[in-house]
């Protein structure tokens, strides 16, 4: 905000049309939130295809980063679950 002169507290009403161009330029460059969604399931999707010990972890809902898998794992089977139908 402050490489192009805008205050922290302004409205995007109130900036000029220069100034949204300029950050609509910036942020186009920039990896947005559906762009890393995207880039993490490519990542999961390119362990799975490979076969690598992580990704048949995440193929079958089961932690992948060396968790317990005798008491604790209710999260990541909860958390891979979506992973399991691709």
């Amino acid at each position: 905000m402050s490489r192009f002169h805008i205050h922290d507290t302004c409205k995007v009403g109130d900036l000029a049309n220069k100034q949204v161009l300029d950050l609509t330029a910036v942020l186009s460059d920039m990896k947005i939130e559906n762009d890393l969604r995207r880039q993490v399931l490519d990542n999961i999707k390119r362990l799975k295809e490979t076969g690598t010990y992580r990704g048949r972890r995440h193929a079958l809902g089961l932690p992948v980063r060396g968790q317990r898998t005798r008491n604790n794992n209710k999260i990541p089977i909860r958390l891979n679950r979506i992973d399991r139908r691709l």
